[in-house]
């Protein structure tokens, strides 16, 4: 039973990642984020083509359906599991997440890149974790200028940092999972930067670079 239920548990991870924000917060300004910008439904794309504060309640919105299901959702419905299952759970739980919000079932299964709810995730496994990824995206920023190069350093770096903190190895193979579908997410912005066509920010050629680049 307590195995049934945390299967149940995934289901509902899945579902918190899938919630989609970006598509909802864009209607709030009469937009379809789908047709404007990028085309993509995450933070960055909202915030060009509906706002920038709607950009970040997506982002925090987005933060949280990566955190909720591991901080709220996992307790309640593993508590019964031994440790390794329970870890394993909690691997799973992550994955579920991020890939609901990735491979979105109310969005045609094209979601946003994951990157924000991947954030969640790390934080409710480990924040030191999710430090050592956001510094790796900060550090990134400023030497490239380019928000997509930083955020692919960032997902290529979660799990060697939970494996250089000796992190259970389902949680590094979680951290491994999320940093190749963010990649894969960003293939079109790697496509760019090879033609040298990614813009950077604080160029000009286009509303809303200073807050999260230009491109989603």
């Amino acid at each position: 039973m307590t195995v049934l239920l945390a299967i149940a548990g995934l289901a509902g991870a899945y579902a918190c990642g899938a919630i989609p924000t970006g598509l909802w917060a864009g209607r709030l300004k009469g937009v379809d984020v789908r047709s404007r910008g990028s085309g993509n439904v995450g933070a960055t794309n909202v915030a060009r083509t509906a706002g920038k504060w709607l950009g970040i309640l997506v982002l925090i919105v987005d933060v949280a359906k990566g955190w909720f299901p591991l901080a709220v959702l996992f307790p309640k419905t593993a508590a019964g599991l031994s440790v390794p299952a329970a870890v394993w759970f909690s691997a799973a739980f992550g994955l579920a997440a991020v890939a609901g919000h990735i491979w979105n079932p109310f969005l045609k299964f094209n979601g946003g890149k994951g990157v924000a709810a991947s954030l969640g995730v790390l934080i409710a496994l480990d924040p030191r974790v999710a430090g050592g990824a956001m510094a790796v995206w900060g550090i990134g920023l400023a030497v490239t200028r380019i928000v997509s190069v930083s955020s692919i350093l960032a997902a290529f770096s979660a799990p060697f940092w939970m494996a250089l903190l000796g992190l259970p190895t389902p949680w590094v193979l979680t951290g491994t999972g999320i940093g190749i579908a963010i990649i894969s997410r960003h293939r079109s912005n790697i496509l760019r930067l090879l033609h040298g066509e990614e813009p950077r920010i604080g160029k000009s050629g286009g509303r809303g670079m200073a807050f999260f680049g230009k491109r989603g």
